[in-house]
């Protein structure tokens, strides 16, 4: 009995170590290995949110390793991004002192953005959808400095599920 139950762990040992014919390795669209991300379209207020954006998206595609990022001469397909909202919200209470009312110390900024990917020379979108990403901010002295670093963080939130999006699309 001792004998057949060694060569049972043997075998399931084997077993294990050899694999059940998954595949470890990206999960990209097998015809393509490059991207490029085209300037991004702002239809908010905001300023520079497109530039953020593009940025980001640029930054998530090189993190993520999946595809190479090249200029959109040379892309397999191209990520059009348009920026469609950028908000603010404050999430903490401001505070009040006798009858001073003081401004909320915490913040949320929140961007949401349409993505199409597109291959070069093809008018239909091989891909497209919407994405949103938000990203908290305390301003206890500037507020603008600390809103345009929520932006860009809430920028890479959104880009992040893009790439994840086109990475696992297929």
């Amino acid at each position: 009995m001792f004998a057949q139950l060694k060569y049972l762990l043997l075998f399931s040992t084997a077993l294990l170590l050899s694999g059940c014919g998954y595949h470890v390795g990206f999960l990209k669209h097998p015809q393509l290995d490059t991207l490029a991300v085209a300037p991004a379209v702002n239809e908010t207020a905001l300023y520079n949110v497109a530039n953020d954006m593009r940025f980001m998206m640029c930054e998530a595609v090189v993190q993520d390793g999946t595809y190479k990022l090249t200029d959109t001469k040379r892309a397999d397909a191209i990520i059009y991004l348009t920026v469609k909202e950028a908000a603010f919200a404050d999430v903490g209470d401001a505070s009040v002192e006798d009858d001073d009312t003081y401004t909320p110390s915490e913040w949320n900024a929140k961007v949401e953005v349409d993505y199409r990917v597109i291959i070069p020379g093809q008018g239909k979108a091989l891909l497209s959808g919407s994405v949103a990403g938000s990203a908290r901010f305390q301003a206890p002295v500037d507020i603008e400095g600390g809103r345009q670093r929520a932006v860009r963080q809430a920028c890479y939130v959104a880009a992040q599920q893009v790439v994840y999006a086109v990475t696992e699309g297929w």
